[in-house]
């Protein structure tokens, strides 16, 4: 679930995050840290305090996140940092080697997510060489392609997802979604080649995926989108998870919510890349409960969801809350309290209940 406020905020974040990464001195990663085995991965999207206007404390972020059981972080951004126009297209984006250049100084696992598409349906395909904004661009594909081969075989990321949330495209367009899936087999299989224990997979809105989200008018199933993918070329599947789009309380939520996916994965590890509960009201008249106990709630309901499941990655979806943006007022009032801490820092009360549990 995005929003514009989070699409332009790439434009400028890598900058942000470079300049506090030189901040923290002469820290170099020597190896990049893999989770135990048997071990989940409790993340974080990046959202040090102050986000998304402010970058300053981002290091303090990366500390705080190490410090926790398990702690990780997730960069989930476009594939070029200029988001829009691509005129780096091919490079590495700077944010995502920051994250896992830092991994092993700060003792988190980071997982790397990048997209080409906004939550509006504008896509980042095109390319200078190519304006063509779909996946019939070769000249995109390639340099997308090489990215993903240089960033690989230089970094040996434990995880890259491909793709956020792609399974909206398939509903709007399932031809250029199957040569979406072509290109992932491609990098997939190219990844693998040159970084064999990186974990891929590609993410899906889990809510629409399987039409449970009510409240969204999301309730035809879009299994399609999951069966294009020929799972041998699929190491982990990515959720985004927000049962509050399907039921008003925790307690509402089904032991058997995951079940249809589940049946269809055939024994393949989930990451729950974001999930959480808001747990503050904005001042937006909404279906679902948004405070303090609802979150406390929702943590002991995902005992339930995910009881049997082969779970590795579990990200709450951020750590300290967004602050208001102009941009999008009505995306901020529902998701930016979906956080562990308020604006000025403080601890909510489910921080504590989060960090002890272990799925």
């Amino acid at each position: 679930m995005k929003s514009n406020c989070r699409r332009n905020l790439l434009l400028f974040l890598p900058l942000l995050i470079a300049a506090c990464a030189q901040q923290a001195g002469t820290d170099t990663a020597t190896a990049t840290p893999a989770p135990d085995a048997g071990e989940v991965i409790k993340g974080y999207g990046i959202s040090p305090q102050g986000f998304p206007s402010d970058f300053s404390h981002f290091i303090d972020f990366l500390k705080e996140v190490g410090s926790l059981p398990n702690g990780g972080v997730m960069f989930n951004g476009a594939w070029r940092q200029d988001v829009d126009g691509g005129s780096d297209a091919g490079e590495i984006p700077t944010t995502a080697i920051t994250v896992v250049e830092q991994a092993s100084v700060y003792g988190y696992t980071p997982i790397i997510v990048f997209g080409w598409r906004s939550e509006d349906g504008g896509l980042h395909i095109s390319v200078p060489g190519n304006p063509v904004d779909d996946w019939t661009n070769e000249e995109a594909e390639d340099l997308f392609e090489q990215m993903l081969v240089d960033f690989a075989s230089t970094m040996h990321p434990p995880f890259i997802f491909l793709g956020n949330e792609s399974d909206e495209y398939f509903t709007s367009d399932p031809e250029d979604y199957a040569r979406w899936v072509e290109f992932y087999n491609r990098a997939y299989d190219d990844i693998k080649a040159v970084s064999p224990e990186t974990q891929i997979g590609p993410i899906f809105q889990y809510e629409r995926l399987s039409g449970q989200g009510t409240y969204n008018q999301w309730t035809t199933p879009q299994w399609g989108a999951l069966e294009a993918h020929d799972l041998s070329r699929v190491d982990i599947v990515g959720l985004t998870l927000y049962p509050w789009l399907s039921v008003a309380t925790p307690e509402q939520v089904p032991d058997d919510y995951l079940q249809p996916i589940i049946e269809r994965i055939r024994g393949k590890p989930v990451a729950i890349t974001e999930t959480g509960w808001p747990g503050a009201d904005l001042g937006l008249e909404t279906a679902w409960e948004m405070s303090p106990d609802a979150q406390i709630r929702y943590i002991d309901s995902l005992e339930r969801i995910l009881s049997g499941t082969n779970i590795k990655i579990l990200n709450w979806v951020h750590l300290y809350q967004m602050m208001p943006t102009a941009e999008n007022e009505s995306f901020w009032q529902v998701f930016s309290s979906v956080s562990l801490r308020d604006y000025e820092g403080n601890k909510r009360p489910a921080y504590g209940v989060w960090v002890d549990f272990q799925p």
